[in-house]
Formats: C-alpha cells, structure tokens, sequence
C-alpha cells in the first residue's frame, strides 16, 4: 500500500505546491479505489479536451468482466463504467476531489 501511495505522489506532485498535498491526493484516489472495490460510485474527472466527465463506476468483482489483459498501471485510473458497461480510465492526476 505504501509503495501505491508514493508511487502516486510522485506521478502528481507537479500539479501542487508541496509533496504532503501530493500525498493527500494519492490518498484520496486509494480511498477511492477502495470504495469501488466494494460499492458502485460516482466520481469526476477532468478529459484530455478539458472538459468535466461525471463517472459512475465499480471495481466489484461480482459486477466486472474478468479480463485476459496485463494489470493496469499504477498511474493510470482504470475502473467499469456503469453507463457505458465496459472498462474506462482516466490519467491519476485528472481525478476530481
């Protein structure tokens, strides 16, 4: 968990003052994940375009798709969009608190 969290900080730290504000935001995104891990969520993030995108989506094992693909990196966002019914992700550092 820890290795997650400071890989995170790392990925984002360009975008806030300091490393502690990084280190909260790596928390938020772990909190996050863990809250999909057990419920569906709403969530924002901002797209490429620069446009806001209102997400719903899970990480339920009972709900997603298994997958034959490699892991997803730690860096990058990946969940089941609800809406959509297949898998979506997003850049760490574009999520919305």
């Amino acid at each position: 968990m820890k290795t997650l969290l400071f890989t995170i900080a790392h990925k984002v730290k360009a975008i806030f003052e300091n490393f502690s504000e990084a280190l909260k935001y790596a928390w938020k995104v772990i909190k996050l994940k863990s809250r999909m891990t057990k419920s569906v969520v709403a969530f924002k993030f901002k797209k490429v375009d620069g446009s806001i995108r209102e997400a719903v989506g899970t990480l339920q094992k009972s709900i997603v798709p298994q997958t034959k693909g490699a892991g997803s990196s730690p860096t990058v966002f990946t969940y089941f969009d609800m809406d959509k019914n297949e898998y979506r992700c997003a850049k760490i550092e574009s999520l919305i608190f």
